[in-house]
């Protein structure tokens, strides 16, 4: 179980987030919906350990055992994974390592380059992703789409048990939103937990979810089933 118990955060001395509690179970996937600003990524990014982000009360726990203090390297070896609303490219680094870093460090392994070959290329073919992505700078020059796909290869190479989907519609177009959505689908299992954020619905035709909470200024101030989305869709979020 992963549970957020009275967190509240604070960013370049402002208070962002507000005694903010929830329990996520594996098995089970979550929404968290809200305006820009309610505080939906603000959760996510002290869920991960972002540095910026200072925890002033509350504690996040990972099957019981406080995860505050850890790196955010540590957070993600214990099985939780963010995916970015704004997915970075960076220079100098080819893909093919730093998939085979981030497997490695997961897996406690010593994959070599062939033996990393053979378990990342049925992947990507999997994922409909050219070999010829692995011997390109991370990201740099990809389409929104392409980075999406990488994302979703890091997921499939990673398994965390934990998926945060922070935004991931934005900078797709609907095509490559759709290719996405059904791929971020077959990710769903008994064994992990996809929590979906965002202020759109249309992700949620492709991942199912049992439990909704909407957020507000900082705060959680509806929490329900699915019916809440449609609730929302009707009213918007006038609480």
């Amino acid at each position: 179980m992963l549970s957020i118990n009275n967190v509240s955060l604070r960013v370049e001395e402002k208070d962002i987030l507000h005694n903010v509690s929830l329990d996520r179970k594996t098995g089970k996937n979550y929404c968290i919906l809200g305006k820009n600003g309610s505080g939906k990524s603000s959760l996510a990014a002290a869920i991960m350990g972002h540095p910026s982000y200072e925890v002033i009360d509350g504690d996040i726990l990972l099957d019981g055992k406080s995860i505050r203090d850890m790196e955010p390297h540590e957070r993600a070896k214990s099985g939780i994974f963010l995916a970015f609303q704004q997915i970075p490219a960076i220079k100098g680094v080819k893909l093919f390592e730093f998939l085979r870093t981030i497997y490695n460090a997961k897996h406690d392994a010593d994959e070599r380059f062939i033996g990393f070959k053979k378990i990342v290329l049925p992947l990507m073919d999997e994922l409909g992703i050219d070999e010829e992505f692995l011997w390109r700078d991370l990201n740099v020059g990809f389409s929104g789409g392409e980075r999406r796909k990488v994302e979703i290869l890091q997921l499939k190479l990673l398994e965390p048990r934990y998926i945060i989907l922070d935004e991931v519609d934005s900078g797709l177009d609907v095509d490559a939103f759709r290719s996405v959505a059904t791929l971020l689908s077959s990710l769903d299992s008994a064994e992990n937990s996809i929590i979906i954020i965002t202020h759109y619905f249309t992700i949620l035709d492709y991942i199912p979810v049992d439990h909704v909470m909407v957020m507000q200024d900082g705060k959680v101030v509806r929490e329900w089933s699915l019916e809440l989305v449609e609730e929302v869709k009707e009213g918007g979020f006038n609480w």
